[in-house]
């Protein structure tokens, strides 16, 4: 009886002192400096980045998927600080006989109250895509959603600050930029991660981003139609 006390307590947590205040602080501060790090890098040479993450060294940056969540979150606080209203996403798809069954207004509701899922998501299809268009360069599926991670994480970065300025200064056409802009900076991004010079590589990247968001756009709107066809028997 008394080992299992003295397991016990080994097994409970040490008392909160100054130590564990400096080791979370420490801990907090490495991940803010790599995050940070991570988004200067992006900006910089992020094919370069995406490379070495995925063939060398993970240890410097930021790893994709908690990347793309802090980018959707601080986007998500953006927008909601300022109260602006932004359609990240939209269901438009027209079906014959489907379109008068769906809540095409909850599914967009979803989509923009969600935006890591809706970017991850809508990343692993555009993913899906970039590894048939480039696949000689022999990246799989896994990989290049983890380029995704990073691109879109950083497109979400960018319209938030381009919305902070529309703030500051006023002019709500400045998010419109933004918007423009981080579109821009995924289609250049994935270019680049596969051969900065060949110009041929930033079209097939923007054929790839369009079709990705179209699949899932697709697949959602197909999935709310079952749903609905299982609510109704």
């Amino acid at each position: 009886m008394k080992e299992v006390d003295h397991l016990n307590e080994t097994n409970k947590p040490k008392r909160i002192n100054s130590s564990y205040i400096i080791h979370e602080l420490t801990h907090l501060l490495h991940i803010e400096s790599g995050f940070l790090f991570t988004v200067k890098q992006l900006f910089l040479r992020p094919g370069k980045l995406v490379r070495n993450f995925i063939l060398d060294d993970r240890t410097k940056v930021t790893k994709p998927l908690i990347f793309l969540i802090l980018s959707g979150t601080i986007f998500t606080l953006v927008f909601h600080f300022f109260h602006i209203e932004y359609v990240f996403f939209s269901v438009k798809q027209k079906l014959d006989g489907v379109d008068e069954f769906l809540d095409k207004k909850a599914i967009s509701d979803w989509t923009n109250s969600h935006i890591a899922y809706t970017s991850l998501i809508t990343g692993f299809f555009i993913a899906l895509w970039t590894t048939l268009f480039f696949k000689k360069h022999r990246y799989n599926v896994y990989e290049i959603t983890v380029l995704l991670c990073y691109s879109v994480g950083q497109g979400l970065l960018i319209i938030s600050l381009f919305t902070l300025i529309s703030v500051l200064l006023k002019a709500k056409l400045i998010i419109s930029i933004g918007i423009f802009a981080s579109y821009f900076y995924i289609f250049w991004s994935i270019g680049q991660f596969f051969g900065e010079k060949k110009l041929i590589n930033y079209g097939k990247a923007i054929i790839c981003c369009v079709l990705g968001a179209l699949s899932f756009q697709l697949i959602l709107t197909l999935l709310a139609y079952v749903f609905h066809l299982l609510k109704v028997h």
